[in-house]
């Protein structure tokens, strides 16, 4: 899935366990409201029977009075009061029994219920119509029998209903704390659940996204070291997996090209160097003709024999001296099969050679520090003229004693020191970088930027002078494709040579 699908799937997840939590969390809550809703509706049954039972004691009392009094109108008034008072009661009691099924299906008190009902309206109208007559006596009798049968029904009406309020009470109260139970044991199981699986999906996500940036970091560093071979390791088909597999389709692309152009950088050198080499083996047979047409002019005529003679020698040198160096900085690059250390104590051999000091000859040797690395012919084409322009420099400036060239193979990085005890480097053509109408620390430095190295220059007046050359491992040693590409030396030390 893309990211952004992933994201909202998680948030999806997380708001849809979030809801479900509450959900529970609501559910439990109105279970406890309908516990507590029942327990209402049965007090307020259990008041409203109560209710009755102090009407009937009520219209006892009153009765009581009024028959002392002996006003039938009062009697009248007062009794018709107690009567509507009496159903409005019974009338508000049969509505809360009817919300509350447990005790209104309970045969006792349903029909005790009807029985005061009917029973104590007709017993008013009896009084009223006795009080009416004056037959005081008779309501007096009445008083002392039916009505006081209606307070015992009533009273019994009472025990009846709470007897079954305190069951149903209690019901409530064990099922209530049933619900309270579970509501502290769901409530937060869910969510810690959704905790859960929050951080479980926030994990996810987070790797699935921060695990490729990682190899595509990797993958930019190795490729800024100029490692072209490195391939980034992202699966799946979003953003970033679409974004590796461009990555290494590009770092493919520039390893290609990498390769593409040092096979032709190669190609181009060696057919330069065939061809001024084929120029030179032209330039011989001409001179050996002139050699062979001077040596057959010698017996009859030498002047002129000696005139073609010096022409001969002449274009001979002519000759040497504009070839040398091409065919040195051509040929010698090249060669996959000379090493670094013997293409600089060649130049240094040549060097010696021709420049002789007040103090005699400079002792020139060349260091090899390290167990030795192949170094791919781009590197080595630009490493060896770098290193040949030094110590062409400090035999031909430097006026020294003693004249070095280290090279180190390091684990992480390469390394070419020249170093001299001659007169040093004067400041400002460092500074310049070089002498005006003169190239070459230009050309050493020109060529270190294209390789990626980096060139230091130390110098102090009789002191000498050392200039370091480094170059990270990546680029500077070859990598084998299918197994070693060159034949690892141990380390050595090389002396060479004093003249």
């Amino acid at each position: 899935m893309k990211i952004g699908v992933r994201l909202t799937a998680c948030f999806l997840t997380i708001f849809v366990l979030m809801i479900a939590g509450d959900a529970v969390s609501i559910w439990q809550l109105r279970q406890l409201e309908a516990h507590t809703k029942v327990v209402k509706t049965a007090d307020k049954a259990s008041s409203a029977i109560v209710r009755l039972h102090l009407d009937v004691n009520s219209f006892s009392g009153g009765v009581a009075v009024l028959t002392r009094s002996h006003d039938a109108r009062q009697f009248a008034n007062q009794a018709a009061v107690l009567r509507e008072t009496f159903l409005r009661h019974v009338r508000d009691a049969e509505q809360i029994l009817d919300s509350s099924p447990e005790i209104a299906q309970d045969a006792f008190t349903s029909s005790t219920l009807k029985t005061l009902k009917a029973t104590l309206p007709s017993q008013i109208d009896s009084e009223i119509e006795l009080a009416n007559v004056g037959d005081w006596p008779a309501i007096q009798l009445r008083l002392t029998g039916q009505i006081q049968d209606l307070i015992d029904l009533s009273s019994s009406l009472v025990e009846g209903v709470e007897e079954r309020v305190f069951q149903q009470r209690a019901t409530m109260n064990e099922e209530t704390e049933q619900v309270r139970r579970r509501l502290f044991l769901v409530v937060p199981a869910a969510w810690l659940l959704t905790l859960l699986v929050a951080a479980a999906l926030g994990w996810y996500v987070t790797r699935t996204i921060t695990f490729p940036l990682s190899e595509l970091t990797i993958g930019a560093e190795a490729l800024a070291r100029g490692d072209f071979r490195h391939e980034v390791n992202v699966g799946g088909n979003d953003e970033l997996a679409v974004f590796g597999k461009a990555f290494n389709h590009a770092a493919r692309q520039l390893d290609h090209q990498f390769e593409m152009t040092l096979e032709v950088r190669v190609a181009e050198r060696t057919r330069i160097a065939r061809e001024l080499h084929d120029t030179l083996l032209q330039s011989f047979h001409g001179l050996l003709y002139r050699f062979q047409a001077a040596r057959n002019m010698f017996p009859q005529r030498t002047a002129e024999g000696i005139q073609a003679l010096d022409a001969a020698l002449l274009r001979a040198e002519q000759a040497l001296e504009e070839s040398r160096n091409s065919i040195q900085g051509l040929r010698l690059g090249v060669s996959a099969e000379s090493e670094l250390d013997e293409m600089l104590i060649a130049t240094g051999q040549e060097l010696a050679s021709s420049h002789r000091g007040e103090d005699g000859w400079p002792h020139f040797k060349v260091i090899v520090e390290g167990e030795r690395k192949g170094l791919p012919p781009t590197i080595k084409d630009e490493i060896g003229p770098i290193g040949r322009e030094l110590i062409r420099n400090a035999f031909r400036h430097a006026r020294a004693h003693k004249i070095e060239a280290e090279i180190r193979y390091d684990e992480d990085v390469f390394r070419l020191i020249v170093r001299d005890d001659g007169t040093g480097i004067d400041p400002k053509i460092l500074k310049d970088g070089g002498r005006p109408g003169h190239w070459g620390l230009q050309g050493v430095h020109e060529r270190a930027r294209g390789i990626g190295a980096r060139v230091e220059f130390w110098s102090e007046a009789g002191a000498g002078t050392e200039v370091r050359l480094t170059l990270p491992s990546a680029i500077a040693y070859e990598k084998s494709r299918s197994g070693p590409r060159f034949r690892l030396l141990p380390k050595r030390r090389v002396d060479e040579h004093q003249s």
